[in-house]
């Protein structure tokens, strides 16, 4: 790779030859998929690509930028493992953030917590500005303590747990709520230590008997879970106005998605405490009224058969709240992202139909068959782009529970709701494995595309709306906000700029489907502007690599094509008035889709 572009600098100042007196062939560099390889090369100075870069699910990001220029991300892996990195697409591992131990005067570890602790999943993290500590919530199982008896007995399976410290990727202890020094006296819990006198219970962020009463009075939650009632997933949320809310997953089926308000981060206020979302429903009003015998619409894309809502994230939006959690079963492509909605932050939310984007984040939308189990998920906002940082499968075939991380860009769109009435909904670019334009922030170029003015077909618009075509099975309605633009006969899109402009790259994305796909790209002429005169510059042949493409052997059809994969012809600095890209309808074949044309300059 790297002789690759030392190679290309010394042809580009060069140049490679001439067609005429005012053409001139410009050295490229397109990629490179060597014998042996799986994927191509790329330049990291233009392009990251979702590989398998860390171990574990659930992951979620903390923008620690302005404390001290990193993201860290954690996950669920032994002691809530921590990754962090600079620019939200390479990341270096850093410790186990937790440290799950306490220590007397003395320095010894206390014994009681020197016990084996397992299911220690889905850390997130929360900066508190007038404590100046970082607060981590995750659920956890404790060793079973059968030494004493209460009105329960056995272990205590997937608590909610909180654990403070000063730095964002190290140092977490565990807080104890009997003790005013570690939790504050304003926080201490005052459940009887007769009916609950097991070790492990000052630890749980939730009070037994009041978290129980609560489960009880929304559905239950005990059967199978030692007799406390379990939670995880849980993710806090600080609204625009600063209040501070909590949401969680009560560990128990049917999947049930919870909130409260917190008086603090750790001091729930349960008058505000009540059930969002529930499985298969598309409203709490839905649920209730299921439960009481009555006949309601569930929702199509949730399996009836797992019953499973989990991983809640909340983001608000032009006056907006969006509940997004996870659905049906981890270890299966069927993992998948969904959508509700609500006017507050406790709701009421509704989730959002097939015709309104409900699913966000799905592999199995894409048909792909190199992602699935897109699921738990964060969501960052970089510079004025919006990112989800979700976890997939480590092995499409396999699936399973070994997963790591994947990024891709979120975009805003505006349709008609239900009721005919505007609303803003999220569209992700992805799932994407196919190399992508670097975060823009962390790039010396990005996609100076819609600055031009561009001609070609009647729909070129669609060339330059930032959306990427990639659900070959998404719902028909919703995907009318995402088209591509299609060509029946060889056509020239022809990109003008106001004024010259540094181009460095290139890209064009090809159709979603087979039957609209195509292999290259036949050429792009760069007209430039170089000291006063105006020099045609030109790349012949820009293919689409090969890995993203399943042929047939006896005529070389393609009956497999990778979503969100692109073509690109990447070279050294050129200064640029206007672009021409010239694209042709293979043999055969009625028509040509392309999802998006990128150009990569300053």
């Amino acid at each position: 790779m790297k002789k690759t572009l030392i190679l290309l600098a010394a042809a580009c100042l060069l140049l490679a030859g001439c067609v005429g007196e005012t053409e001139y062939e410009v050295a490229n560099y397109q990629g490179e998929l060597a014998e042996g390889q799986e994927t191509s090369d790329y330049n990291k100075e233009l392009f990251y690509r979702n590989e398998k870069k860390t171990s574990g699910a659930d992951p979620f990001v903390l923008d620690n930028t302005e404390v001290d220029g990193y993201y860290y991300m954690y996950v669920t892996s032994g002691m809530n493992f921590c990754y962090r990195s600079d620019n939200l697409m390479d990341w270096e591992p850093m410790s186990n953030a937790l440290d799950n131990w306490e220590y007397d005067e003395e320095g010894s570890i206390v014994e009681e917590l020197k016990v084996h602790w397992t299911d220690i999943w889905a850390p997130e993290v929360v900066y508190d500005a007038e404590t100046e500590l970082y607060y981590m919530f995750f659920s956890a199982t404790p060793q079973a303590d059968n030494s004493v008896k209460g009105v329960v007995e056995g272990n205590a399976k997937c608590q909610p747990m909180v654990a403070v410290s000063k730095y964002a990727y190290k140092d977490f202890q565990l807080v104890n709520f009997k003790d005013a020094e570690s939790c504050g006296k304003e926080n201490l819990h005052t459940y009887s230590t007769s009916k609950y006198p097991h070790f492990y219970a000052k630890y749980f962020l939730f009070e037994p008997e009041v978290y129980m009463t609560f489960c009880d009075e929304n559905g239950g939650g005990n059967e199978g879970r030692g007799g406390y009632t379990g939670g995880i997933d849980l993710h806090p949320f600080v609204d625009d106005n600063g209040d501070k809310y909590l949401f969680w997953k009560i560990e128990e089926t049917p999947g049930r998605l919870c909130a409260v308000k917190m008086d603090n981060w750790l001091k729930p206020d349960w008058s505000t405490a009540k059930v969002v979302a529930s499985a298969t429903y598309y409203t709490v009003e839905d649920w209730n009224t299921a439960r009481a015998g009555g006949a309601v619409e569930t929702v199509p894309y949730e399996d009836s058969k797992i019953v499973c809502n989990e991983g809640p994230t909340v983001i608000q939006h032009n006056g907006k709240y969006y509940l997004t959690y996870s659905m049906n079963t981890y270890v299966d492509n069927s993992y998948q992202v969904g959508v509700a909605v609500a006017d507050s932050a406790l709701g009421p939310y509704r989730k959002l139909t097939e015709e309104e984007g409900g699913v966000l984040l799905s592999g199995g939308l894409t048909g792909s068959q190199e992602i699935s189990g897109t699921g738990h998920h964060a969501f960052v906002t970089v510079g004025e782009q919006l990112y989800i940082v979700y976890h997939r499968h480590d092995d499409f075939t396999v699936a399973g529970a070994a997963r790591n991380h994947a990024v891709d860009e979120v975009k805003w769109l505006t349709i008609k709701d239900k009721d005919g009435n505007d609303l803003d909904v999220m569209y992700v670019n992805g799932p994407t494995c196919t190399v992508q334009p670097k975060i823009e922030a962390y790039s010396d170029y990005v996609n100076i595309a819609d600055e031009a003015t561009v001609s070609g077909t009647e729909d070129v618009s669609y060339l330059t709306d930032d959306l990427l075509s990639t659900q070959k099975y998404g719902n028909v309605t919703f995907m009318e906000n995402v088209k591509e633009t299609t060509i029946k006969e060889t056509t020239t899109f022809t990109f003008d700029f106001d004024s010259a402009k540094t181009v460095r790259a290139v890209m064009v994305y090809n159709s979603k489907l087979e039957t609209t796909s195509f292999k290259n790209i036949s050429k792009i002429r760069l007209i430039c502007e170089e000291n006063g005169e105006e020099v045609i510059r030109y790349i012949e042949d820009v293919e689409f690599s090969s890995e993203y493409f399943q042929e047939n052997d006896f005529d070389g059809s393609v009956y497999y094509i990778t979503s969100g994969a692109a073509a690109y012809a990447e070279f050294e600095e050129l200064n640029v008035k206007s672009v021409e890209i010239t694209v042709e309808v293979p043999e055969g074949q009625e028509s040509v889709g392309i999802s998006e044309i990128k150009i990569l300059g300053k």
